[in-house]
């Protein structure tokens, strides 16, 4: 019996197959070029991962620290008026107003919007007042956030990097407390004798 032409069909089916599939990767590859290489529209909005947004934020704040006269810059920066009683004392009078929570407390990790036009102390106290907590900003500046960024960590961990990043701004260490019996997260650049006792650092 002749198999040949049986041969030709299978050798027939197989070439044209090949051939299919290298003119779909042919088309795949070429439109794949033409993405890559069409210019982004003038209006889209740039795409802000977390570490460039919190990275510009940095910046731009302590480019505007360092600027010897205020600019339009410098808007971004506000001064807080301070309080009139001590930081421990307003700790000691909570103590017995709220029920502690557990000391090990530090929030829900997850993504945290910091929107444009807020400010940092706004922005972390609304997010600590969601999980029941408060932040007593114990420091005399507050920052404007100028470009939106995103923060993936708890609310104790996204307050101990955004008092890493103000840090340059103050002339004392800014440093963050969880105190338990006051429910609050503490931001300072003054370490008192009660947040050394009563209260655990965060992010040391």
């Amino acid at each position: 019996m002749n198999k040949k032409p049986t041969s030709t069909l299978f050798w027939a089916k197989h070439l044209g197959l090949a051939l299919a599939v290298i003119i779909v990767a042919g088309i795949v590859i070429h439109l794949q070029m033409n993405m890559t290489s069409a210019p982004t529209p003038v209006d889209a909005p740039e795409e802000r991962s977390v570490a460039k947004g919190l990275s510009d934020f940095y910046r731009e704040f302590r480019m505007t620290a360092n600027q010897s006269e205020r600019s339009e810059g410098a808007d971004m920066v506000l001064d807080v008026t301070p309080s009139e009683q001590s930081l421990d004392d307003r700790l000691q009078s909570m103590s017995s107003a709220l029920k502690p929570v557990d000391s090990r407390w530090e929030g829900e990790y997850k993504f945290r919007t910091f929107r444009a036009g807020n400010t940092l102390r706004e922005a972390i106290s609304s997010y600590a007042e969601q999980e029941g907590m408060q932040v007593i900003w114990d420091l005399n500046q507050d920052f404007v956030i100028k470009h939106q960024f995103q923060m993936d960590n708890t609310v104790a961990g996204s307050l101990a990097k955004i008092a890493s990043a103000i840090d340059s701004n103050f002339e004392g260490k800014v440093a963050t407390f969880m105190c338990p019996k006051q429910r609050s997260l503490v931001v300072t650049e003054k370490v008192t004798e009660y947040l050394s006792t009563q209260c655990s650092r965060v992010g040391s």
